[in-house]
């Protein structure tokens, strides 16, 4: 089940809602978030927090992660 939701998403959910991701982890998060399309089925925050991912360059579209910048 590609979109069903895991236990290590819900711990990662809960670190990140605790500040306890750093910037690399959060980016992994987030891109696994929006690859799975788990990132439809979460709170307006998080989609807002993907869609800023994307906008700053961080993120592409599809969740892979932006390796180099222009």
């Amino acid at each position: 089940m590609k979109n069903a939701i895991s236990i290590n998403n819900i711990r990662a959910l809960a670190l990140y809602e605790q500040g306890q991701l750093d910037e690399i982890q959060s980016l992994l998060l987030f891109s696994g978030l929006i690859e799975s399309g788990l990132i439809n089925q979460l709170r307006p925050m998080y989609r807002e927090t993907a869609n800023a991912l994307i906008a700053g360059g961080f993120l592409n579209f599809d969740g892979s992660i932006i390796t180099q910048t222009k």
